[in-house]
């Protein structure tokens, strides 16, 4: 696993196609993605240097990443490259119970 981190993230679509992306320069990555066709670009400046799971996590929660797409973008990325166990825990809350089911007692008919 590498430990390359990165300061922008974000989601794009070029040829119908949205997925996750990754940059240390917003300007730049920016202009590279306007110069080579990409549409309804949606690229943030992280809090901190993340590596691209964490990246993924991070923009999964905010609000403007809340489409289907972006989602499933993001989560593509994770499945297919990321840490998906790095993923998970850092959306975890502490566990809580959901549903509790109770024992039964009952006489046998025999």
């Amino acid at each position: 696993m590498t430990t390359k981190t990165y300061t922008v993230a974000g989601t794009s679509n070029c040829a119908g196609k949205t997925k996750a992306r990754f940059a240390n320069d917003f300007t730049a990555r920016l202009k590279t993605l306007v110069r080579t066709g990409h549409t309804n670009i949606q690229l943030v400046q992280l809090p901190r240097a993340m590596s691209k799971t964490e990246a993924c996590a991070y923009i999964y929660e905010l609000p403007e990443f809340d489409t289907d797409t972006q989602r499933e973008a993001i989560e593509d990325w994770v499945v297919n490259n990321g840490d998906t166990r790095a993923f998970v825990q850092q959306g975890q809350q502490e566990p809580r119970i959901v549903q509790t089911f109770q024992k039964e007692e009952f006489e046998p008919l025999f």
